[in-house]
């Protein structure tokens, strides 16, 4: 027989907490992003609570704090001909966010930050508003339109077009820090073709700001992986230090590589250059075909990268035989997505490409597990014993996030 006292004691409880805007909030800061959106059905009040501004930079801080591992790693699709990102699921209940409210055929993840992904489409024009931003083809003008969107919400904000001799876009977004997102430029200087610039775009005043100070860049730079860490974004190179761009000091600072590439940079191979859990890592090997890489990572303060660990995947390979790591040219066909931090140590771990499939390799014990199978990428130029070309490309963590673009 049922308790209608204990009936009526939880239903009691359900409207002290609804009452309570402060208990509600509380308590709602817990859910993930893609729960909450679903529970604005409940009443018009809750709508009005998820929905406000302040509640979704709480509600993004606070799951900064609690999760501060991707639910996934979205695939840059290189402009593929639907809006849609191959991804691969680092927790069981992530599902592929689908980009059909773009309104366009090629899309492309240039950067990720906290939840927001800054990408870049092509227009086909007949008469194109800005000219420094298009380019022919298939006998047609294309303009490149930039946007900052959020995949939970399917928000998105189409940005101005930034200085026309722009190099590179990074996203610079922490809910812990400003509610604020920025976009960083690196463009060339007008004085002369080795120097260049800073450009700002910040969502606060929705313009872009050029900086006055001019810079070099190392040998080798790579300013189109941009990493943000603590309030900086940062570029790796293959010479003895590189650059980093500090946001509230406006002010662009040295970054030191390791210690071998003072004198045998270019005889490295960098595979992967990424941040997780506020450690930035360095995956480097000489020899891809070895199937041996180092994971290095950054000490505090900038003093210097520690080795970390000597990864070698031959077990893997013997433990899954069916992979065939496609060895052309003796090179093996396999790339690191992403080095993940775990809460502990032992929890740390690589994800790595090979053979159509995401694997995932404890550095710790060695032991390895299959995430997922991939689909093949589509190229251009397409090699027959090779369908599956995600060698190389960026894998963008993805975070659940209400906040607004």
């Amino acid at each position: 027989m049922r308790n209608p006292k204990g009936k009526l004691e939880i239903c009691w409880s359900s409207e002290i907490i609804a009452s309570n805007v402060d208990l509600l909030t509380e308590i709602l800061l817990w859910a993930p992003a893609k729960s909450l959106l679903k529970f604005k059905c409940v009443s018009k009040r809750w709508h009005s609570l998820i929905s406000d501004p302040k509640f979704c930079i709480s509600h993004a801080c606070f799951q900064r704090m609690l999760n501060r591992t991707a639910d996934a790693l979205m695939l840059s699709n290189g402009y593929k001909s639907t809006p849609e990102f191959h991804l691969v699921p680092l927790k069981h209940s992530t599902k592929v966010p689908f980009f059909d409210y773009f309104n366009v055929s090629e899309v492309t993840i240039i950067h990720s930050c906290n939840g927001l992904l800054l990408c870049c489409c092509k227009l086909m024009l007949d008469k194109p508003k800005f000219v420094k931003t298009t380019q022919m083809k298939n006998d047609g003008l294309c303009e490149f339109r930039y946007f900052v969107c959020n995949p939970t919400t399917k928000e998105f904000k189409i940005l101005s077009p930034p200085k026309p001799t722009y190099l590179s876009l990074s996203l610079a977004f922490d809910p812990l820090i400003s509610p604020y997102y920025k976009v960083v430029c690196i463009c060339k200087g007008s004085s002369s073709k080795e120097e260049f610039q800073i450009d700002v775009y910040s969502s606060e005043t929705e313009s872009w700001s050029l900086l006055p100070i001019l810079f070099k860049m190392p040998l080798g730079m790579t300013y189109s992986n941009g990493v943000f860490l603590d309030g900086s974004v940062h570029w790796y190179s293959y010479a003895e230090t590189s650059l980093y761009f500090h946001i509230d000091s406006q002010s662009v600072k040295k970054m030191p590589m390791p210690f071998m590439f003072s004198w045998e940079g270019l005889d490295w191979d960098i595979m992967y250059f990424g941040e997780s859990r506020g450690h930035m890592h360095l995956v480097l090997t000489k020899n891809r075909s070895s199937l041996e890489f180092d994971v290095f990572e950054m000490e505090f303060e900038y003093t210097g990268w520690s080795f970390s660990y000597h990864v070698n995947l031959h077990p893997m390979r013997l433990m899954f035989p069916e992979l065939t790591w496609n060895f052309m040219n003796k090179h093996a066909v396999f790339s690191v997505l992403s080095v993940i931090q775990g809460e502990k140590d032992e929890e740390k771990k690589v994800v790595i490409f090979v053979d159509g499939r995401a694997m995932s390799y404890n550095l710790c014990d060695g032991t390895s597990i299959k995430i997922c199978d991939l689909e093949p990428r589509p190229r251009r130029l397409e090699i027959a014993r090779v369908p599956w070309h995600y060698e190389g490309c960026q894998a963008h963590p993805y975070f659940q996030s209400l906040v607004s673009v």
